[in-house]
């Protein structure tokens, strides 16, 4: 009878423990699929934002000396160019996204002046370009999407019971930053077509 107890305690113990294991397992390799997507998506930033880096140059060659602020212009992109280069070096995030920023001011400081200038807007290369910048932009808005879609799926999966008994133990650490929105990005811009 004592052994049958033992026997069946034991048992108990094993199917205990094989279910705890397979949660652990499972909970486990969830949170490498996360950090996985993660790192797919911020390779996908940076690869819409190296696509806007170069387009930006092509348009800035494209309208070179026809807009009457041109110094002024070719001196932020080339200090936003300039970050981005400095950030891809660094590795750096926060970096990236300043400079993700920057280049984007820029590019809309280009727009603007382009748009004072008829020349420019009437040339189907011109155009042409813009509508790339356009199509990159949206795709780039899309990646950041993508990208905090996956932070925030982590950062839930890490708070999660149970795994926020073990997320920290087995290497996966606290809450994952999103790609900031753009200072102003939220401001809807002025249009004025009667210059």
């Amino acid at each position: 009878m004592k052994g049958k107890f033992i026997l069946g305690f034991l048992s108990i113990v094993v199917v205990f423990v094989l279910i705890v294991g397979i949660g652990l397992a499972t909970g486990y390799n969830k949170l490498v699929d996360y950090e996985v997507n993660i790192d797919a998506y911020y390779a996908q930033i940076e690869v819409r934002l190296q696509e806007r880096h170069d387009k930006i140059g092509e348009i800035v060659a494209a309208v070179e000396g026809l807009q009457e602020h041109a110094e002024t212009i070719y001196n932020a992109i080339t200090a936003a160019r300039q970050a981005y280069a400095d950030a891809i070096t660094s590795g750096d995030m926060d970096a990236l996204i300043a400079a993700d920023a920057a280049e984007a001011i820029a590019l809309t400081d280009v727009l603007v002046a382009v748009e004072d200038n008829p020349l420019i807007t009437a040339t189907a290369g011109y155009m042409a370009l813009i509508d790339e910048c356009s199509s990159m932009e949206s795709a780039l808005a899309v990646a950041r999407r993508d990208f905090n879609e996956a932070v925030a799926d982590y950062n839930a999966a890490i708070r999660k019971f149970p795994t926020v008994l073990y997320a920290g133990v087995v290497g996966f650490t606290g809450p994952k930053e999103y790609w900031k929105m753009n200072d102003g990005a939220e401001e809807v811009p002025t249009i004025d077509f009667t210059n």
